[in-house]
């Protein structure tokens, strides 16, 4: 602890003036003062060792689809009958960078990610029916599938997130499933009209009941339960 040079009185630290008679305190003072601490600062070294490895594993990906993008091409040089093959492979491991990034979470709001996922699945199919004209199923039969699923998965994940059982992580199958109800019927229906000109709801009506049910039940056994065996529950399954 410090005493002011001119009238003896105690300094607190950090002080650049007496408080009694206002005489400045040297700097040399403050600096032993600060340098003198018993209990460092604490750092989160977790966020930090977080990040190295995420960037590690990003890199590494990366690095092993140029290495797979470069094989492509040299065997597309050696034999023609690879073209198709390249075309298709470079389409694939471009699109699987993007989700890596995605998944690795570098994008933090949740509604982006989707949207992320949702633009590349589409932009994969339309590549792919680029390359061979026979193709039309990107528009017909993806474009309003990842719209749609796209459109569900971000309005579901805000409602997770403003529900009361945020933490509660035996929620998340619950709002999947839930997710999956509202979605399936409008593959169906896509299907449907693509294929036969009509609709026939039969296979998703009956998914959907069946996903509500379960996210029900779950919901009902975990609310209901006794807090010692939601505790054991939650040791078991680490939810």
């Amino acid at each position: 602890m410090a005493y002011c040079s001119k009238c003896g009185v105690k300094l607190g630290n950090h002080v650049s003036h007496c408080p009694l008679c206002m005489y400045q305190v040297p700097e040399d003072l403050i600096k032993i003062e600060e340098g003198s601490k018993i209990f460092p600062e604490a750092v989160n070294a977790y966020d930090r060792q977080k990040e190295v490895t995420r960037n590690m594993v990003f890199y590494t990906y990366f690095m092993v689809s140029l290495a797979t993008i470069g094989i492509f091409i040299i065997m597309n040089v050696l034999t023609e009958r690879w073209s198709r093959f390249f075309e298709y492979g470079v389409v694939i491991v471009l699109a699987s960078v993007i989700l890596v990034f995605l998944l690795l979470g570098y994008i933090k709001r949740i509604a982006y990610i989707f949207l992320g996922l949702g633009t590349t699945v589409l932009f994969i199919t339309m590549l792919l029916d680029g390359l061979d004209g026979r193709l039309t199923w990107s528009v017909t039969f993806v474009l309003p599938i990842a719209v749609v699923s796209t459109l569900v998965a971000i309005i579901v994940s805000k409602r997770y997130s403003k529900s009361a059982y945020t933490n509660h992580f035996i929620f998340v199958p619950v709002y999947i499933c839930i997710a999956l109800s509202v979605m399936l019927p409008f593959v169906e229906i896509v299907i449907d009209l693509n294929v036969q000109q009509s609709v026939s709801m039969s296979w998703s009506i009956v998914a959907s009941f069946s996903l509500l049910a379960f996210s029900a039940l779950i919901s009902g056994l975990y609310l209901k339960l006794p807090r010692y065996v939601k505790e054991r529950l939650i040791r078991l399954f680490h939810i």
